[in-house]
């Protein structure tokens, strides 16, 4: 198995890419596709930049992509953030979700004014 750093993933598009730390048997040291499939058969729910992370992987529509894939270490900046943009993202939701929801109690009480 090679090791290598996650250079980006997107949960969103389900995929990603893995730059590789040492060439392949065949001396190919191109960075590697990883799908969603590959995190879900490794029980791995998400990957941030910069995890460290053990694979296998295989030639596929002539493009080099992760067969099997093993989680070695987690960057902690990169999850950090991660959760940050998440709970933003979050509020954010809920604030629409408020005034959308004040703004149709408001109108609600428009009626008298015919």
């Amino acid at each position: 198995m090679r090791q290598g750093k996650v250079k980006w993933y997107n949960g969103k598009k389900c995929y990603g890419f893995i730059a590789p730390d040492t060439p392949n048997e065949n001396g190919n040291t191109d960075d590697v596709f990883v799908h969603s499939s590959a995190l879900r058969d490794a029980g791995i729910r998400f990957l941030n930049e910069n995890d460290i992370v053990e694979f296998e992987d295989e030639v596929r529509n002539d493009k080099l992509s992760v067969t099997t894939l093993k989680l070695i270490q987690r960057d902690e900046e990169s999850a950090r953030l991660f959760q940050e943009r998440r709970a933003e993202r979050r509020r954010a939701r809920e604030e629409r979700k408020n005034r959308a929801e004040h703004k149709e109690r408001r109108s609600g009480f428009a009626f008298w004014k015919k």
